[in-house]
């Protein structure tokens, strides 16, 4: 094994792929992920924990893998991560833990988002329930925003104990992921939904279609509900426009709305009747 090259990852053909709106990258087989992990230094001081902005301890992860013990490399990553599927396709890791490794001074760097996405894959595909919580502590947060941000604050609250209910204004959860991201970067059935139902299964509940400050109150929150803590999570969901003639006209869209109707209306699908047009 040269050490100094990452484990090739298969694709989609650029033939194929431009054709249809499935995942351009297929994965890593079992083979594949032991031989990449075993690339890994174990590095003393590991850079790429200190780059990541969870912390997930890294190192750790990807001995389970080198070892086989796929589920073991779950729950470390569950420690400090409650969307490991969605993270390994869509962090920027080569400017965070990637970006550290001392592999990738003079070859490539080790493919720990391509690591994290297997193991997450390989926990979905074989049912396994990983998520441990601490007794409840009789406490009760309330949490604005159904997006990446608010999924992990109310992961992670729960998982100490606390009883959390998000609030989603959109009728779908998911924020960003669901409405910003397209299908062939980040698949919504399996991967999306799964984490958000892996979310839910902490005990985290969930109500769509409600505007914190319009349907109810933050102080509504606090006196009639009984929370006790709000985290707002309310995303970037609202485009800023140039104020420059013709922004108004039919066809002229924001890239937040295109992105809405097409990834959360599903306007590119034959028979949808959301509007969208492409020019």
């Amino acid at each position: 094994m040269d050490r100094m090259k990452r484990t090739p990852i298969a694709e989609q053909a650029p033939e194929v792929r431009a054709k249809n709106f499935e995942e351009v990258c297929l994965g890593y087989t079992d083979e594949e992920a032991n031989l990449e992990a075993s690339r890994c230094l174990n590095c003393k001081k590991p850079r790429c924990v200190d780059k990541c902005p969870v912390s997930i301890n890294i190192p750790a992860f990807i001995q389970k893998v080198k070892d086989g013990d796929i589920k073991a490399a779950a729950e470390v990553i569950a420690e400090a991560s409650s969307l490991p599927a969605v993270c390994g396709r869509v962090c920027p890791q080569e400017s965070q833990c990637e970006g550290q490794c001392v592999l990738g001074v003079k070859g490539e760097a080790v493919a720990i988002g391509k690591l994290e996405r297997f193991v997450a894959d390989w926990t979905r595909e074989n049912n396994v329930d990983i998520s441990k919580k601490a007794e409840p502590n009789g406490k009760k947060v309330a949490v604005v925003g159904a997006g990446p941000a608010g999924l992990t604050c109310a992961g992670d609250l729960a998982r100490l104990g606390y009883e959390v209910k998000i609030f989603e204004a959109l009728h779908e959860p998911g924020g960003v992921l669901v409405y910003g991201i397209p299908e062939f970067r980040l698949p919504k059935e399996t991967v999306v939904k799964t984490e958000i139902e892996n979310v839910k299964k902490l005990g985290v509940e969930i109500e769509t279609n409600v505007i914190v400050g319009r349907t109810i109150t933050i102080d509504q929150l606090f006196e009639e509900e009984g929370f006790e803590a709000v985290f707002v999570g309310s995303g970037a969901g609202l485009p800023k426009f140039m104020g420059i003639p013709g922004e108004n006209a039919n066809g002229v869209l924001s890239a937040n709305e295109f992105l809405t109707r097409s990834n959360l209306m599903k306007a590119f699908k034959e028979g949808y009747d959301t509007p969208i047009r492409v020019g």
